[in-house]
């Protein structure tokens, strides 16, 4: 009886280790799929990003124009002596004896604003002297009438023209004497209340 049941469980045993090495085979050749290489894909590589550069210098705006002067309200003040420009002109630089030069004063504003000046007659003179200036021979005050007032508004770069004939002789305050000059080198002075503009060197043949 004991050597039957040593036999059964020698048999149990055999049959169990039996068992085992069959599920062992069985889990290794059923393992897990050897892995498969990549295959490279037909899609281009995306290029590199282009870096953005950001710059470090910065430009300057130009500096604001200066606002244009105003006038304060009311009417235009009184023309100042520096924004006033006085000039002679004669109309040909060299003239005949015994013919008539004619002569011009021009007044314009050489300001930046609008101004009221009194350009009348009564402050409007010519004058001519010898060549050097040393010797008065002539004034249109002398015997031309020197009445009459006008006040012009001038604007910015307005010019003002009087114009008279000289007809080559000196004159006197009061227009009492006169006589003809000859041919020669002379200067003509424009003043505007009191103010000359630069002389003007003719000449008479």
């Amino acid at each position: 009886m004991y050597r039957r049941r040593r036999a059964l469980a020698v048999a149990g045993s055999v049959v169990a280790l039996v068992s085992a090495v069959w599920l062992v085979g069985a889990l290794i050749g059923h393992g897990d799929p050897a892995p498969v290489a990549a295959q490279p894909s037909s899609r281009p590589p995306e290029p590199p990003a282009t870096p953005v550069v950001v710059s470090s210098s910065s430009t300057t705006p130009p500096p604001a124009s200066p606002a244009p002067p105003t006038l304060p309200p009311g009417p235009p003040p009184p023309c100042e002596d520096a924004q006033v420009a006085v000039a002679a002109e004669v109309d040909k630089p060299s003239t005949p004896a015994g013919q008539p030069v004619r002569f011009t004063i021009a007044v314009s504003n050489t300001g930046p604003l609008p101004c009221a000046k009194e350009i009348g007659r009564q402050v409007r003179e010519l004058v001519v002297t010898s060549v050097d200036g040393a010797k008065r021979l002539w004034s249109s005050n002398d015997c031309f009438v020197t009445d009459g007032s006008e006040v012009r508004v001038m604007q910015p770069g307005e010019r003002f023209t009087y114009g008279l004939l000289w007809m080559g002789g000196t004159s006197e305050p009061g227009c009492r004497e006169h006589s003809r000059l000859g041919a020669g080198d002379y200067l003509l002075t424009a003043l505007v209340a009191g103010k000359a503009g630069n002389p003007v060197i003719f000449r008479v043949t």
